[in-house]
């Protein structure tokens, strides 16, 4: 008997790529919104879903076993699903490609903010040769320590890419594990969070949004910046910080600049400070954006683990969080 997977996504080819790696299954594309949606839904065993969409249906579902979420962040789908009764997996999308598209936002901000690119397109504006200040005199990315809180799938990612370069690496995880990363020079627990924070250039948040992440830079934590000045880069989530302690931060001079992608709330309200702050650099959301390829490929090989009964990649743990 043919297998039926619902797709119910906005990402552009990816039934064509499912396809393209699975011809035996039947996929169906599921429109959101629709009088049929819901039965279309639970005509399936599987689903490949953008979390968004299916939210509306979740707690709906009769036949679904296994969901593969087109997200890696679940923290606004969750609380849709905590406290129901769940007799599906549910895994989420992150790979090798998601942690390199996210390395090079990083590389790519750190680089612009180091040669003071923002200074280089004003001088091109008003057609002025100027190679004062950071223009000639700028840091390269081997001259600093970054610290990376949460070293996971991308972590480790951004790390070993900043690696290459030459950067002295500082990693933070909720535990150290017996053999050493050979892409960490240093290795810190969650406990030891103000070492990283005095000794790195830059910081760069990746941690996911659980229950012990929520609010884990609130407050004055910040304040151990000050000693190298540093930079705070977030592509984490923007619960990990409040909007005013983050304001706060920058204002008491703790960090010098802050290089955000995420928010607290998004979109960002054009109400908010951080629009207009001159020492902060926004962007929507996109340092890392699904590609429908990406998906069928991790999708193809969870496939073949849950038809054999095996361990499926990126079940997401629902006490954890993540």
């Amino acid at each position: 008997m043919t297998q039926i997977v619902a797709v119910l996504s906005v990402i552009p080819r990816l039934s064509y790529h499912l396809r393209s790696r699975l011809p035996g299954l039947h996929i169906s594309d599921v429109s959101p919104g629709q009088t049929d949606t819901l039965s279309k839904l639970n005509t399936a065993e599987i689903l490949v879903a953008d979390c968004d969409l299916l939210i509306p249906y979740v707690n709906k579902l009769t036949s679904v076993k296994w969901i593969q979420a087109t997200w890696a962040g679940l923290d606004k789908f969750v609380p849709h699903v905590q406290n129901m009764q769940r007799s599906y997996i549910l895994t989420r999308f992150s790979d090798e490609s998601f942690g390199l598209a996210m390395s090079e936002y990083v590389i790519a901000q750190i680089v612009n903010y180091e040669r003071d690119q923002r200074q280089q397109y004003e001088n091109q504006k008003l057609t002025t040769w100027n190679q004062e200040g950071k223009l000639r005199n700028y840091r390269l990315i081997r001259d600093l320590t970054i610290g990376i809180l949460g070293v996971g799938t991308i972590g480790k990612s951004v790390a070993e890419k900043l690696k290459q370069f030459g950067a002295t690496i500082w990693g933070m995880t909720q535990s150290i594990p017996e053999k050493k990363l050979p892409y960490l020079d240093e290795h810190r627990t969650v406990n030891d969070l103000p070492d990283i924070l005095k000794n790195c250039d830059y910081v760069v948040n990746i941690l996911p949004s659980t229950q012990d992440t929520v609010g884990f830079l609130n407050g004055d934590v910040l304040e151990h910046c000050k000693a190298k000045n540093a930079i705070f880069i977030n592509v984490g989530r923007g619960s990990v910080i409040k909007e005013a302690d983050l304001i706060n931060a920058l204002e008491q001079k703790w960090i010098s600049a802050a290089i955000l992608d995420v928010f607290e709330k998004e979109p960002l309200p054009k109400e908010s400070k951080l629009w207009h702050h001159p020492q902060v650099t926004i962007s929507p959301h996109n340092s890392a954006v699904t590609m429908s390829e990406d998906v069928a490929k991790l999708f193809t090989a969870n496939y073949a683990r849950y038809v054999s009964g095996e361990n499926m990649i990126n079940v997401f743990n629902f006490n954890k969080g993540y």
